[in-house]
């Protein structure tokens, strides 16, 4: 199977629910986008603009490779449309608020899963009826995982046990599987000059990471202040990267206590194996669909979680535990505090089946659903072809560092 050969492959509408009229200080509007990660095309615009990023306000990040649409607020932002290439701003109202990610309801899509093998047609079409009737598990999918380096794990993590020259490390210097040339560039100088802070700054091009060099050619030793100038979305990203991998050893825990193992279907993600329902009785999806999960951190209130003992066990095989996962610095930027659902309904799935006209042969298939915030639509997808006529899994649909969950 292949997924995004071409950009209108992969279509996501943003169903954000932010009250949008004539008044209010706060600008609305449609950033539509294509080759883009969402705060890339916001920090276009800041600059283009001219106006302070921290104006701008976005609910969710969406994909890069694909055909999104999603809501943005501009406090006092120009009341007219913008364009750039693959790029655009739709001017919609005003508001009294800035968005946030709870104003999102839901995300729409339009997927082309193209290059499809008789063995894919067959799994998507016995699986559809099952996924229709009651949903698919909750877990988060491998875009959520860009700042996971093979070698030494999550940049959150390195940041939660302080080791603040490590975190600096992979953020800016250590080799990532998806990194562009450019990227790769810009690492390299650091991998070859670390600690050599003036040569850095000097070989760099300008960007935040010549920013955090340039600290430290002042404070040559000085990594916790450094990583404490680093861009908090940035390093929030990190935090929610370690949390919803522990999340999903969490679920993934829990079905294979709960589920026999002839039940059950492996998924390989880059971070690990997740585990999958083949089938359930109706009084199973109703105890899974029920359940809601705490996302792991210090905040949670053990002695209100009736399963406690058990998820205490699971993150102490895993070397964490609930009360180390905490920020000590800069406390800008936390773990959250949230439930998630271990199951969820796939809204409105309709699939359509045709022969592939890129790929003589094969077969292609138009997805149609929606999903209720936070989740992800590649979920769907492994959920879709994977199962009884491939019970090893795969996790070859996702290639590139995207989000399109919230």
């Amino acid at each position: 199977m292949k997924l995004r050969r071409l950009p209108e492959d992969f279509q996501v509408q943003e169903q954000n629910a932010l009250p949008v009229g004539s008044h209010g200080s706060f600008a609305v509007y449609e950033l539509s986008k294509t080759g883009w990660t969402t705060l890339d095309a916001m920090s276009h615009f800041s600059r283009t603009l001219n106006i302070p990023r921290k104006q701008m306000s976005h609910a969710g990040l969406k994909d890069r490779h694909a055909i999104t649409r999603q809501t943005i607020t501009i406090r006092h932002g120009p009341r007219r449309n913008f364009t750039a290439e693959n790029l655009s701003l739709t001017y919609r109202g005003q508001s009294p608020r800035a968005t946030s990610p709870s104003d999102i309801v839901g995300n729409l899509f339009n997927l082309v899963l193209r290059s499809l093998t008789p063995a894919e047609r067959q799994n998507l079409t016995g699986n559809l009826p099952g996924i229709q009737l009651g949903g698919i598990l909750n877990y988060f999918d491998e875009q959520r995982f860009g700042s996971w380096y093979p070698s030494h794990g999550f940049v959150g993590e390195a940041w939660v046990r302080q080791n603040y020259e490590l975190a600096l490390w992979l953020t800016f210097a250590e080799h990532h599987p998806r990194d562009n040339a450019h990227e790769r560039e810009q690492k390299a100088i650091l991998r070859t000059y670390w600690k050599d802070w003036a040569t850095c700054k000097q070989r760099l091009e300008r960007s935040h990471r010549r920013s955090v060099v340039t600290f430290l050619c002042d404070k040559p030793e000085d990594f916790k202040g450094a990583w404490g100038i680093v861009n908090a979305d940035l390093r929030g990203l990190s935090l929610s990267a370690l949390q919803s991998s522990l999340w999903n050893e969490l679920a993934s825990a829990f079905l294979f206590r709960d589920l026999p193992a002839e039940d059950l279907f492996s998924v390989t993600l880059t971070t690990g194996t997740l585990l999958f329902p083949r089938r359930i009785s109706a009084e199973q999806g109703k105890r899974l669909q029920a359940m809601q999960l705490p996302l792991p951190s210090a905040r949670v209130r053990l002695e209100e979680e009736p399963e406690a003992a058990f998820m205490e066990e699971t993150l102490r095989q895993r070397s964490w535990s609930f009360s180390e996962l905490k920020v000590r610095f800069p406390r800008d930027r936390f773990f959250s505090r949230s439930r998630r659902p271990m199951m969820i309904p796939v809204n409105d799935l309709t699939t359509e089946l045709a022969p592939d006209e890129l790929e003589p042969g094969r077969s292609r298939a138009l997805l149609r659903f929606s999903l209720p915030r936070g989740s992800y639509a590649t979920m769907v997808i492994k959920a879709l072809l994977y199962g009884a006529d491939n019970p090893e899994g795969s996790s070859s649909i996702m290639e590139d560092d995207i989000d399109d969950s919230i």
